[in-house]
C-alpha cells in the first residue's frame, strides 16, 4: 500500500469560478416595492385542530440549513463531525465544492420516526435498504438523514420499519429492531459522508454514470481524517471483527451482531458478482442506487471504481479515465469497455474478483507539515427552530419528494398561526405557483420579494407572471414592452442572479424581455448574459438568445463567437437549436 496526493480525477467542476460580469446600469425603480399587498387567508374546513408545533433544532453551516429533532448533544456532534468530513474534502478534493452549488436543507430525523415521511413517491417498499436520501430540484435540495435507525432489518417487511419497541423506549440511542434476525447496522456519520458526495456529483453537467457517482462516495465514506493526516481510498483488513461481535464471542453467546456496513473486499467476499452489463444498467433513480446499504451493486461500484483509481499502484488510471470520458459521448457497451480496457466483460468480473480476494491498491491524502495541524470547523450553533422554519423547510422536502399535500399543511400552518417569513411566503407562493394558483401564488412571492426573500426560483417566477402580464397588454406598438414594464420585468431577475444558485432560466427570460423591450440593450446591458452563458454553455436556447441580442446591439463579432460557441456544444446535429444558430450565422454580415 503506497501513499500519495490524490489528483482531481475527473472533470466534475461544474462551473469556473471568479466570475465578476456586470449587468450594466439601467435606473430602476421597482414599480411594485412599495405597494401594499393583501395576503391570502386559508380557511380550515374540518373539525380537526391544526397540528401543534413540533419540537426542532436549528443551525447553519457553510451551504446548508440544519433543521434536527434529534438531541442537541447528538446533533452538534454529528454535524461536527460532518465540518470536519467538509473541510477533508476540500483538501484532497479541491475544487469539488462550489460556491455556486445548490443551497441545500440538512434534516436530521432523530426521533418520531419522520425519515420516512419524506421517502419520495413510488420508493417505498416494504424491505426498504435506506437511511438517508437526497432530494433534489434545479434550485433546492436537500439531504435527510435517519439518524434514529441504529439497525435495518432488509430480509422481512415486518422488520421494514427497523423500529422496535426498544427503540420507542430508548428514543434516539435505542436500537430499532428486535428478534432472531440480526439486521443490518446503520452508521449515521458514513451515510451523511456517502449523500453528500452524491449531492456533489449529481450536480456536475454531464453527469456520470450511478455507478461510478456510488463508488465515489463509497470511497469517501470510508475516509479516514485525524488532527494531521488524511488518507482516502485505504479499505479494511477483511479478516477484522467488530468489538459487538468480538464482545459477543467472548462472552460465548451464540448468534450474531447485526451486519455491518463493510468495504468492498470484505463485503463481497462470499457473494455472487453481478455481470458488468447488470453494473451498468442502474441508473440514478433505480432502487439499487436509492436503497444501497447491504447491495452487492453498491459494493461492487466500489470495488471497481477503487480499482480503476487506486488498484494495481494506480496502473489502471488512464484507461479507467478513458472510459468515463467517453461515456459522455455514448453508451456502456462491450465493444467499448474493450477498446478501452483490452478486456471483456466477463473478463472484468474476474478482475475484480481477484481484486476482492487480494488487493493490491495505493493510496492518496494529505499530510500536515511537521508541528501542524489540519484546520478544525468553526463551532456550530444551534437554536429552537421558528415554526416558520420547521414548516419551510420540511415542506420544501416533501414536495421534493412528491407529497405535496403534506407539504402544504407543513407550509399553511405556521403561516395560519401568523407566520409573515419572507423565506416561508416564498416556499409557499412557489406551491401555489406549481398548483397553477397564480394568484395565490403573485400575492405570496410579490410579499416574499418586498420582505428580500433569498430565493432565485421564487424572484423568476414572479418576473415570469411579470412578463405573462406586460405580453398579453403589451404598452408599445408592435407588440413591445414599455421602458416601465421591461424594468418591472428585469428588476426580480437581476435580483435573483446576486443569489445562488444561477437559474439559467433567468438569464434567458432576460433575453427575452430586451427582445421585447423598446429599449435597445448596450453592451454594458448585455453583459449579464455573458454572465449567464459562462455559467450555462450548454445551454443552447440561451446561447442563441445572447447571439440574437448581440447582433440587434450591432456587437456582431460578439455575437459570431456566441453561435460559435452553441455549434460547438449543440445538443444533436440535426437539433432544431442548431438549425436556428446556422440560420442566425448565415444572416450575419461576411468579415472582410
Amino acid at each position: 500500500m503506497k501513499f500519495s496526493r490524490p489528483r482531481c480525477f475527473l472533470r466534475l467542476v461544474a462551473w469556473a469560478g471568479g466570475l465578476a460580469a456586470t449587468a450594466g446600469s439601467l435606473a430602476a425603480q421597482d414599480v411594485s416595492k412599495d405597494k401594499p399587498i393583501e395576503l391570502p387567508t386559508y380557511t380550515v374546513t374540518d373539525s380537526r385542530e391544526l397540528p401543534p408545533p413540533e419540537p426542532w433544532f436549528y443551525g447553519r453551516i457553510p451551504g446548508f440549513e440544519v433543521l434536527s429533532n434529534a438531541s442537541e448533544k447528538s446533533t452538534k456532534r454529528l454535524v461536527g463531525d460532518f465540518q470536519r468530513f467538509f473541510l477533508a474534502l476540500s483538501l484532497v478534493w479541491p475544487g469539488v465544492q462550489q460556491k455556486t452549488a445548490v443551497p441545500t436543507s440538512l434534516i436530521i430525523c432523530g426521533k418520531g420516526a419522520k425519515f420516512d415521511a419524506f421517502i419520495p413517491t413510488g420508493q417505498q417498499r416494504p424491505n426498504r435498504a435506506m437511511a438517508s436520501l437526497t432530494l433534489r430540484a434545479a434550485e433546492q435540495s436537500a439531504i435527510v438523514i435517519d439518524f434514529q435507525t441504529k439497525v435495518l432489518n432488509l430480509s422481512t417487511s415486518e422488520g421494514a420499519t427497523a423500529v422496535a419497541a426498544t427503540a420507542a423506549a430508548a428514543g434516539e440511542e435505542g436500537l430499532s429492531l428486535g428478534g432472531g434476525d440480526p439486521g443490518f447496522q446503520v452508521d449515521a456519520y458514513r451515510q451523511l459522508y456517502r449523500e453528500y458526495i452524491r449531492f456533489l456529483l449529481g450536480g456536475v453537467e454531464p453527469r456520470g454514470p450511478a455507478w461510478f457517482e456510488e463508488g465515489v462516495a463509497q470511497i469517501f465514506m470510508a475516509m479516514e481524517v485525524t488532527n494531521t493526516t488524511i488518507i482516502v481510498g485505504k479499505v479494511e483488513n477483511p479478516n477484522t471483527i467488530s468489538a459487538e461481535q468480538g464482545a459477543l464471542n467472548a462472552a460465548g453467546i451464540s448468534g450474531t451482531a447485526p451486519t455491518e456496513d463493510r468495504d468492498f473486499n470484505a463485503a463481497l467476499a462470499k457473494r455472487r458478482l453481478l455481470g458488468m452489463a447488470e453494473l451498468f444498467a442502474v441508473t440514478h433513480d433505480a432502487p439499487e442506487a436509492n436503497s444501497a446499504l447491504g447491495g452487492t451493486w453498491a459494493k461492487q461500484s466500489y470495488a471497481f471504481v477503487h480499482w480503476g483509481l487506486y488498484g494495481d499502484q494506480g496502473k489502471h488510471q488512464k484507461e479507467f479515465l478513458t472510459f468515463l470520458r467517453r461515456l459522455d459521448r455514448e453508451p456502456a457497451s462491450e465493444a467499448l469497455f474493450k477498446e478501452c480496457f483490452k478486456k471483456n466483460y466477463r473478463d472484468m468480473v474476474l478482475t475484480i474478483r481477484g481484486y476482492v480476494d487480494f488487493t493490491n491498491y495505493k493510496v492518496a491524502g494529505v499530510q500536515a507539515g511537521k508541528g501542524e495541524k489540519l484546520p478544525t470547523p468553526p463551532p456550530f450553533e444551534l437554536r429552537e427552530a421558528t415554526e416558520a422554519e420547521v414548516g419551510r423547510i420540511k415542506g420544501d422536502a416533501l414536495r421534493l419528494a412528491g407529497h405535496v399535500a403534506s407539504a402544504r399543511t407543513a407550509m399553511t400552518t405556521p403561516y395560519i398561526r401568523g407566520e409573515r417569513d419572507p423565506q416561508l411566503l416564498a416556499a409557499i407562493g412557489l406551491l401555489e405557483r406549481a398548483a397553477n394558483d397564480d394568484g395565490r401564488a403573485r400575492k405570496f412571492l410579490e410579499a416574499a420579494a418586498q420582505g428580500k426573500a433569498a430565493r432565485p426560483r421564487a424572484y423568476l417566477e414572479l418576473a415570469k407572471m411579470r412578463f405573462a402580464e406586460a405580453a398579453a397588454k403589451p404598452a408599445v406598438a408592435p407588440e413591445r414592452f414599455s421602458a416601465e414594464q421591461t424594468v418591472a420585468v428585469l428588476t426580480p431577475l437581476f435580483t435573483a442572479r446576486t443569489q445562488s444558485p444561477p437559474l439559467a432560466e433567468a438569464y434567458e427570460l432576460i433575453a427575452e424581455a430586451w427582445a421585447r423591450s423598446v429599449i435597445t440593450p448596450g453592451a454594458d446591458h448585455l453583459g449579464v448574459l455573458d454572465e449567464g452563458v459562462r455559467f450555462f454553455p450548454r445551454h443552447s436556447a440561451l446561447v442563441y438568445a445572447t447571439a440574437v441580442q448581440k447582433v440587434r446591439a450591432g456587437l456582431v463579432a460578439d455575437a459570431r463567437l456566441m453561435i460559435d460557441l452553441g455549434l460547438r456544444l449543440a445538443p444533436a446535429p440535426e437539433s432544431e437549436m442548431r438549425r436556428k444558430l446556422e440560420t442566425l450565422r448565415a444572416s450575419l454580415p461576411v468579415v472582410k
